[in-house]
């Protein structure tokens, strides 16, 4: 029997916008958050019943937050997995396991991982050369990507190969740039037509439940727009939910995950899950929290932040469902002119049927993740024109 009798301690390393969303859920049960991150005035901040200000490798300042805490989670890849471990080994409960994190943070052993389970990924190799690279290049044809193991997010830290003329002096920039050749790896370019995504939960007890498959738009590898369903065969969704679900189980996952995939046409060259012709590749994962599932909050009878708690808690987790026929999220989005103090003008936008969120950063920069705004309706066209109309009336403005 479950007896909420004293306040649960929920501890997360990060304060950014994930944490803000997993920290109004906490609340809402009535639950302590704890949160450590760099900044004093994280968006987080405000909600935290203790803040932390500390670096994301400080040990003693983690150990703290653990101390005071029942279950440690994580919204950002940056956690350290060695220090998460350590805290295991001393007795802490840490949700995602440090396992899972570590081989997450490593791209490459993250497609090893994947693939030994039998997951659906494009072909990938190590590589020590630039002879080596187009070695690999000539055996399984040009274009290839060259990725970054360790630290590439939002389409940083890959480079397209796209012929033997491509310039090796820009390559082995690239190369250098990111630590050398063991820091690298290669895969096969997929020609995908569609990016989709699957939110997928578990808990300790292997129970798994997965959310629609949705399908996402990027900008320069910024997520631009989430489409809920995704615009693919029945058949194929459906192989999708149970891709996200083989490999949260793959990597011994507890929480919430976000498993990105490509679909793509002409599968069976490439040894995907196949389906009228259609394949699926896992392209990557995320042992947290992610932003193509926001929609979950506004459409969803649960939330993925709320199911992201119940399965770090050891808590029953919920089938979830839509309750509407379809929904359309698009983030907003800071721009390169605007770096320092800024203001988002909504008067417009508030005038239009729309969930509005914002993440409350004091400070942009660059093209980052300011807040997003979540359409609900049966007709996704309809969702779509408002959307558009949306995007054209969002201004941001120095301040």
């Amino acid at each position: 029997m479950l007896y909420m009798n004293n306040p649960l301690r929920i501890g997360i390393v990060g304060g950014g916008q994930l944490g803000k969303m997993l920290a109004m859920e906490a609340k809402r049960l009535s639950m302590r958050v704890n949160i450590l991150d760099p900044s004093d005035d994280c968006p987080a901040s405000m909600l935290a019943d203790e803040l932390i200000v500390a670096g994301f490798n400080d040990a003693e300042a983690i150990e703290r937050l653990a101390g005071m805490s029942d279950v440690i989670t994580y919204e950002i890849e940056l956690a350290d997995a060695d220090i998460l471990a350590s805290l295991e080994r001393k007795g802490y409960r840490v949700r995602p396991p440090a396992h899972a994190l570590r081989i997450v943070q490593d791209k490459f052993m993250q497609k090893y991982t994947l693939n030994k389970s039998n997951i659906p990924v494009a072909e990938f190799f190590k590589v020590s050369s630039i002879d080596d690279l187009h070695s690999i290049a000539r055996s399984i044809g040009y274009p290839i990507v060259l990725k970054v193991r360790k630290g590439g997010y939002d389409g940083r830290g890959n480079i397209v190969v796209k012929g033997y003329d491509d310039s090796n002096d820009k390559i082995v920039r690239f190369v250098d740039a990111r630590g050398g050749w063991d820091s690298v790896y290669v895969e096969r370019f997929i020609p995908f037509i569609k990016e989709v995504s699957v939110i997928v939960a578990r808990s300790s007890r292997d129970e798994v439940v997965a959310y629609p498959v949705v399908e996402n738009i990027h900008d320069d590898g910024i997520l631009d727009t989430t489409i809920v369903p995704a615009r693919i065969p029945e058949g194929l969704a459906y192989k999708a939910r149970r891709i996200a679900m083989d490999v949260i189980r793959a990597l011994d996952g507890i929480g919430v995950f976000g498993v990105e995939m490509f679909i793509a046409k002409d599968g069976k060259s490439m040894d995907g899950e196949c389906e009228d012709g259609y394949s699926i590749l896992v392209n990557e994962v995320a042992p947290r929290v992610h932003n193509t599932g926001h929609y979950s909050i506004d459409a969803c009878n649960i939330s993925q932040f709320e199911q992201h708690i119940r399965a770090i808690l050891d808590l029953p987790l919920i089938e979830p469902r839509m309750l509407c026929k379809a929904a359309v999220m698009i983030n907003i989005l800071g721009n390169d002119s605007i770096n320092g103090y800024y203001a988002i003008e909504l008067e417009k936008v508030m005038r239009i049927d729309a969930r509005i969120h914002i993440y409350g950063k004091r400070i942009n920069k660059g093209r980052r993740k300011l807040g997003h705004i979540t359409l609900l309706g049966d007709d996704l066209d309809e969702l779509l024109r408002s959307a558009m109309h949306i995007k054209s009336a969002l201004r941001l403005v120095s301040v």
